[in-house]
């Protein structure tokens, strides 16, 4: 099984502050963190080159970004000092894609930023911003929605007493999916003008078989995660309990069609003759991360 971050907890609701995942960032971060990543924000900064100062700056938010995208491990040893470890998966992009280049990758990102917390309710996210916005809005917002519903949802959620800095918050998460140098690249969302204010409309995952591996590797990591010690599970739970189709975006002729490659890869093993298709993990987590992009030409 793959070490995943071991988040003991959500990412603070304003984590960002007002930073977006700069990827050449995050990249330096990554191989800070390949090399005994250990360090308060102004060390960490003098070896990276990401600004901070005193009381705000880019370090912290990195640090969270990463730990949210399943790339290190973060925790903070005596006082201020960081400890920062790759995870297996960290390992494995630093190895492959050290820039954060591919689209292959930033689908992974979103991905794991995207996940889940835990098992309890009302569901929550690792990332809540991130989580509430691509796998916990469907029915709220829609398809197409503007930065006042996403704010409207985000303060029903967490309440007004946060309402100060959520407007600013929404900003960070949507300008995220425009901005090349973040996650614009991947076209997770699209945005319009219309009218006063302009509407964003979410984008589905790519459905060619060259991504099939990522969503594998996702798939396996968030089974780990939130279904630890289980070998079989239910289709329906897996899908309901995770939302992991609702952040790709996908209808259930293609969910089907996906895992079908899974069967034939050997990754699973898919029993329907039960009300709800049985799944049935056939491989280690870490032989799934490997092959993350063996569908590259």
């Amino acid at each position: 099984m793959a070490i995943l971050s071991h988040i003991s907890a959500p990412l603070p609701l304003n984590f960002p502050q007002t930073f977006l995942p700069n990827r050449q960032l995050l990249a330096k971060l990554l191989a800070f963190s390949a090399n005994n990543g250990s360090g308060n924000k102004e060390t960490i900064s003098a070896a990276t080159g990401i600004p901070t100062g005193k009381s705000t700056g880019k370090v912290n938010p990195m640090i969270y970004y990463a730990q949210g995208m399943n790339l290190i491990s973060a925790r903070k040893a005596e006082g201020e000092i960081w400890q920062l470890d790759l995870t297996y998966m960290g390992k494995v992009i630093l190895r492959e894609d050290p820039f954060l280049s591919e689209l292959q990758t930033l689908w992974l990102l979103h991905l794991m930023l995207c996940r889940r917390y835990g098992l309890v309710l009302p569901a929550r996210g690792i990332a809540d911003p991130w989580f509430a916005l691509f796998s916990d809005s469907g029915f709220r917002l829609g398809h197409c929605f503007t930065q006042t519903d996403y704010l409207a949802f985000l303060k029903e959620r967490h309440g007004d007493e946060s309402k100060g800095y959520l407007k600013s918050l929404t900003g960070v998460v949507l300008r995220s999916y425009l901005e090349e140098s973040c996650l614009g690249n991947m076209a997770a969302l699209q945005q319009e003008k219309a009218g006063k204010e302009p509407l964003f409309i979410r984008q589905s995952a790519p459905t060619e078989t060259g991504f099939f591996p990522v969503y594998a590797a996702g798939f396996y990591q968030i089974w780990d995660e939130l279904f630890p010690g289980e070998t079989q599970l239910a289709l329906t739970d897996f899908s309901i309990k995770t939302g992991f189709f609702s952040v790709l975006g996908w209808n259930e002729a293609i969910v089907m069609r996906w895992l079908e490659w899974l069967v034939d890869q050997g990754l699973i093993q898919m029993d329907r003759h039960t009300g709800s298709a049985m799944l049935l993990r056939l491989c280690e987590t870490d032989a799934v991360l490997e092959q993350i992009y063996s569908g590259l030409v």
